[in-house]
């Protein structure tokens, strides 16, 4: 169990040791490209995560994990060359696709060799508390990168992206070194249209897993879109490019302490974490309406608050759906999160460019104050309506 979580902890640390990370959004500007053809490079990635999510899970279920997360490490390294030899719009276009390419093959698939890994060891009931050390592992992996990004900053971005492919390497060698997770065989027995139609009727038709799903997607999406909008943000309250590799480090190091005390919130009731994506919504729109160096804060508190959320939320999903369906439909919830994450794309930068960066914040912090709330209501009225008449 020792080795096996060790295996585990270096693929999530070294997915996440890219150099390039905290800086690639500079890099585009530096390079010449406009606002709008950030704007169509960044949702050329979403769009392929989103095409390929639902593919990427059947065939995760279908072949090794191991091998799928390896081969998809490539796919991002191949990204990264062309942005070295050629650092124009394409280029960066045609590696955001290879980056999205890699997002979609790796998301529902860890997890799915994670949890199935455990319940071979009759270990599931400590996926939560893993699955939350794991991500903490991610967190600080670009917390690292940030931190190192800063420093040699100053030799120029084709050193930033050498040390990420080397990052890239170790991770496909951790990815090649766990278990091959053979139960995933079993879907062999179906063809790829009826696995499809399998996990999809699961998914939308058993109301806890849906419940769960819709909830879980619209954590990563609020939570995970705004990450690519953080150097913005320190660039508009004056930050310098190091500084702004900090603060994206500031960042995920309050999601790697939230993901290592999720667990601990686990027994809460789903009211409790409506709540807490409310208040997490509060807390976007006033460091929105201060933007000021010091509602950084703010924004930590934010990250932290969704990372619970989803942390708590991956653990409930993966409980409830069995193996030869979890990477497909741990799968569709990275596909509906995608939805969500190309529509704030798309919704975000022309609020942005209508308004300010600072309307734009502050309008996606509404939004988490508004679906916290829903559900909340949602949740009340559904009790008030199983209760009775008195």
């Amino acid at each position: 169990m020792t080795s096996f979580l060790a295996k585990i902890y270096a693929f999530k640390f070294f997915d996440s040791f890219i150099l390039i990370f905290p800086l690639y959004a500079v890099m585009f500007v530096d390079a010449g490209l406009s606002p709008v053809e950030i704007s169509v490079a960044l949702t050329a990635w979403s769009v392929t995560t989103f095409v390929l999510q639902i593919p990427a899970g059947m065939v995760a279920d279908r072949f090794s994990r191991r091998h799928v997360l390896a081969l998809a490490q490539a796919g991002r390294a191949a990204g990264f060359v062309l942005w070295l030899v050629w650092p124009h719009f394409w280029g960066f276009f045609i590696g955001l696709v290879l980056w999205g390419c890699k997002s979609a093959f790796t998301s529902g698939t860890f997890e799915a060799l994670l949890f199935d890994e455990l319940k071979a060891q009759g270990r599931e009931g400590q996926y939560t508390r893993l699955i939350g050390r794991a991500q903490a592992v991610q967190a600080l992996g670009v917390l690292a990168a940030s931190l190192c990004a800063a420093a040699v900053a100053r030799f120029g971005y084709p050193v930033a992206l050498v040390a990420s492919l080397a990052a890239i390497a170790l991770a496909s060698l951790a990815a090649l070194a766990l278990p091959p997770a053979d139960r995933t065989l079993l879907a062999h027995d179906q063809s790829y249209l009826g696995q499809f139609r399998q996990g999809l009727v699961l998914a939308l038709g058993h109301r806890v897993i849906l419940h769960i799903l819709v909830f879980a997607a619209l954590a990563v999406a609020l939570g995970g879109a705004l990450e690519e909008f953080w150097p913005i943000f320190g660039v508009k309250i004056g930050l310098s490019h190091p500084a702004v590799a900090l603060f994206v480090g500031v960042q995920y190091a309050a999601e790697a302490v939230a993901s290592l005390l999720a667990h601990r919130t686990g027994r809460f009731g789903a009211r409790a974490f409506y709540i807490l994506f409310a208040v997490a919504g509060a807390a976007l729109l006033t460091a929105g309406a201060l933007f000021v160096p010091s509602a950084m804060a703010l924004l930590a508190l934010y990250s932290a608050l969704m990372k619970v959320v989803d942390v708590v939320f991956e653990g409930r999903l993966q409980q409830a759906i069995p193996s030869n369906q979890r990477a497909t439909i741990g799968s569709v919830k990275g596909f509906a999160a995608q939805i969500g994450i190309s529509t704030l794309y798309m919704g975000f930068g022309p609020l942005a460019q209508a308004t300010s960066y600072r309307v734009a914040f502050m309008a996606c912090g509404v939004t988490g104050i508004v679906i916290g709330v829903a559900y909340l209501g949602w949740s009340l009225n559904a009790k008030s309506a199983q209760a009775g008449p008195a």
